[in-house]
């Protein structure tokens, strides 16, 4: 190790269920208004949560919900996502998030994975549901989120429990086990193939949530705005279980639109905005971004998926705060990785969380450590790390060896102990026996005035072995030939590098978090 390699302090994390983190803060801040959820018409302070997802727990109890059984969201984000989820945190139970853009297989599918007993589902949702529900055999209780009445004695409304259960908590809570017993189970986003059951446990997502909001310096004071969906692992850690931690106040966006989202951040006074790079790109889009007042604004934190430098220097001089990139996955709940706020590099996802140790391995086998400067798969190991796929023991020894999380990303370290990620190992492009970076072409595609958006995929070529080839979104009313593109990479790469073939097309196929679906372009 680099005796300049910098180090975050130590942190303290107690071996307690999650929900005490709503406790605590309950203690401090009662009467502080936690959520805004305009959609939902409602106003939640940290006491409301704490009563309501009581009255829900008591309703969990009652239906013999225990330690260990599953609980499936399907739902954008709203005030409903807190009390469901805190409930399920005070029964013990396992809360497993859904993307609500799911279509009727992939929720059977997922339902069924998991094997859940009791569905929280959006009233829009619920007719999708319903026709499926003989194929899901584990599903005992249904509940709707927003329908006034109770239709029958598998369907529950939400406002009607909250109103029957209401009332103090006499009932012992069950006996939770916060290094051993799960807490959530979200599903990876499954961009290279069928997404798997990520096991999380009390201890895990708790210590994840305080290493997290230590390392963007955020408190109690901060403002954040939350349109990165809950159900993904981003969301999920910093705004349900981060958030809360702080008693922060957060303004909730069921759905992203950008002018929308500037017009609550002038209003509310945000000063944390947490996002992905296609929000980025969205928000330099708006016409007349200037007249916004967004003076509240400290930091904009990156996530999820890469952020190309160009985008950043974009956002920074219009919206005229530090930008810095974080870095994580599911299955260490989620972050690793991030920038010190004063210290930020850019094109760097900055160092490793307080108690988080990295190192970057030969991406071959994985038994080699590299030396600095070197590119190799990136390790990790901490308190945050998950137990392992869910029902997929195989992929689980794959991933954890011997304690540390084999991420799948091929990055290098610099001797400060800064981490530049180049890509994912599965989508590292193999040309004669060259390894090449698919993200690494982006971001200077990227540099060019003609392009809006672009993604590289390799492509099969005999005797070659892959060729990079690159897909382009053009910006409107202006020309851009497969030449011009071939030749502006040719100039700024190694011979091997260069883009070999362009398409052009309308849309770049992305997951919410920004991820590319390279294999959809592959395929396609």
């Amino acid at each position: 190790m680099s005796t300049s390699k910098l180090i975050r302090p130590s942190l303290h994390y107690p071996e307690e269920p999650l929900y005490h983190l709503l406790k605590r803060t309950v203690e401090r801040l009662p009467h502080k208004v936690a959520v805004i959820d305009l959609q939902g018409e409602r106003e939640l302070t940290f006491l409301d949560i704490d009563r309501e997802s009581d009255a829900l727990a008591r309703a969990f109890l009652d239906w013999g919900i225990q330690v260990g059984d599953r609980v499936s969201f399907l739902m954008p984000n709203g005030w409903e996502y807190f009390v469901g989820f805190y409930a399920s945190m005070k029964v013990g139970a396992v809360a497993s998030p859904m993307n609500p853009t799911l279509r009727q297989r992939e929720v059977k599918s997922q339902v069924n994975d998991a094997e859940s007993r009791v569905l929280l589902v959006q009233q829009d949702l619920f007719p999708m549901v319903e026709k499926i529900l003989p194929e899901m055999p584990s599903l005992e209780k249904v509940i709707i989120t927003r329908k006034a009445d109770s239709p029958g004695d598998r369907f529950f409304s939400l406002p009607h429990l909250l109103k029957k259960y209401s009332g103090p908590f006499s009932a012992p809570l069950p006996r939770i086990q916060p290094r051993e017993d799960l807490a959530a189970l979200p599903y990876s986003s499954g961009t290279a193939g069928l997404s798997k059951g990520v096991m999380i446990t009390h201890f895990n997502l708790l210590s994840n949530t305080i290493q997290s909001m230590h390392a963007v310096e955020a408190g109690e004071n901060d403002v954040f705005i939350s349109f990165l969906p809950f159900h993904h692992i981003y969301g999920f850690t910093y705004f349900l279980c981060g958030s809360i931690y702080l008693g922060a106040t957060q303004v909730v966006v069921a759905r992203f639109h950008a002018e929308d989202c500037l017009r609550l951040m002038e209003r509310y006074r945000v000063t944390v905005l947490f996002g992905v790079q296609p929000a980025l790109l969205a928000f330099l889009t708006v016409p007349e971004l200037e007249k916004f007042d967004l003076s509240s604004l400290r930091y904009i934190w990156i996530g999820a998926a890469p952020l190309v430098p160009s985008v950043a220097r974009a956002i920074q001089e219009k919206f005229r705060v530090p930008i810095a990139r974080h870095y994580g996955l599911s299955e260490a709940s989620p972050t690793t990785h991030s920038n010190p706020p004063k210290r930020a590099k850019e094109g760097s996802v900055g160092i490793a969380v307080s108690d988080m140790e990295d190192k970057i391995m030969d991406w071959d086998e994985g038994k080699k450590e590299m030396k600095t400067g070197e590119p190799g798969e990136l390790a990790v190991r901490g308190p945050n790390l998950f137990q392992g796929y869910w029902k997929h023991p195989e992929d689980t020894k794959l991933a954890l060896r011997d304690g540390w999380l084999y991420t799948g990303d091929i990055a290098w370290m610099d001797d400060e102990g800064y981490v530049f990620i180049l890509d994912r190992k599965k989508e590292m492009i193999k040309y004669r026996g060259y390894q090449i970076a698919p993200a690494e072409l982006e971001a200077i595609i990227m540099e060019h005035p003609a392009v809006k958006d672009c993604a590289v995929v390799g492509i099969p070529e005999e005797n070659l072995g892959e060729i990079p080839k690159a897909f382009i979104v053009r910006k409107e009313e202006v020309a851009l030939s497969a030449e011009e593109v071939m030749a502006f990479v040719a100039e700024r790469v190694a011979p091997y590098k260069k883009i070999r073939d362009v398409s052009f097309i309308h849309e770049i196929p992305k997951n919410q978090s920004g991820k590319i679906l390279r294999r959809v372009l592959k395929v396609g």
